[in-house]
């Protein structure tokens, strides 16, 4: 016996109330409970939806569905850590690197500029880094800007700002560490120090991390997607 539409409509609500929020979530684990009411309804078709779901729900035990959400957050979570390394893997080696590092290039050597013939000291580094800060907001903004609210209720929305959390040193870096290692010239690279150094490869890894997750993002959110599609069209 095939679901139907309303029947399905049926069973997300009542994983819902169940208290599992994570749209991605309650479609990984109406995939899995829709077979086995499939197998309780083909064996016996008296049965309504609605006790087969409890049925299903009883056979997980105490803490029904609780140890299969968990599962699923690791799946989703693990799934979208290797979309972050394939996709990171896969700019290093593509154009998609020119972005970081022009990013990169363009901090340092704007606060060096600014610092040399504005005598600014280091408010140069500071206001660049506050610069570079609204843009990343502003950038964040369009990568994902209508459907933010939307986004929030997926279990790889928290993943993906965990991600994002690696970004958070080398932006506090931007904005407050470049007194600690002093002037930048990226122009003449043999003058920089070790220090300066790690600091620039510090700051690119945090702007290669911010390159890609918009793609990790849309391809984690496909997974869902295609559960989605399955579901809606039944």
């Amino acid at each position: 016996m095939k679901l139907t539409k309303d029947q399905i409509e049926q069973l997300k609500k009542l994983i819902s109330y169940k208290g599992y929020p994570e749209i991605d979530v309650q479609y990984e684990i109406l995939d899995h409970v829709a077979c086995k009411i499939e197998e309780l309804t083909e064996a016996n078709p008296e049965l309504s939806v609605s006790d087969a779901f409890q049925k299903v729900h009883a056979s997980f035990g105490i803490f029904g569905f609780s140890e299969l959400e968990e599962s699923y957050k690791k799946m989703i979570e693990k799934r979208l850590l290797g979309y972050f390394w394939t996709e990171l893997k896969s700019s290093v080696f593509s154009l998609n690197i020119i972005s970081p590092i022009l990013l990169t290039f363009c901090y340092f050597q704007s606060a060096y500029v600014i610092e040399k013939n504005f005598s600014f000291g280091e408010g140069s580094a500071l206001m660049i880094g506050f610069l570079f800060l609204v843009i990343v907001v502003l950038w964040w903004y369009y990568a994902f800007s209508k459907d933010f609210k939307k986004y929030k209720n997926y279990a790889l929305w928290r993943g993906n700002q965990g991600i994002l959390m690696f970004t958070y040193i080398p932006l506090q870096f931007m904005i407050q560490g470049y007194r600690y290692f002093g002037n930048f010239n990226l122009l003449e690279p043999f003058t920089l120090s070790l220090w300066q150094i790690f600091a620039v490869i510090f700051v690119f890894g945090g702007m290669m991390i911010l390159s890609v997750l918009p793609a990790v993002f849309r391809k984690s959110l496909e997974d869902t997607k295609k559960l989605e599609a399955v579901y809606e069209t039944a």
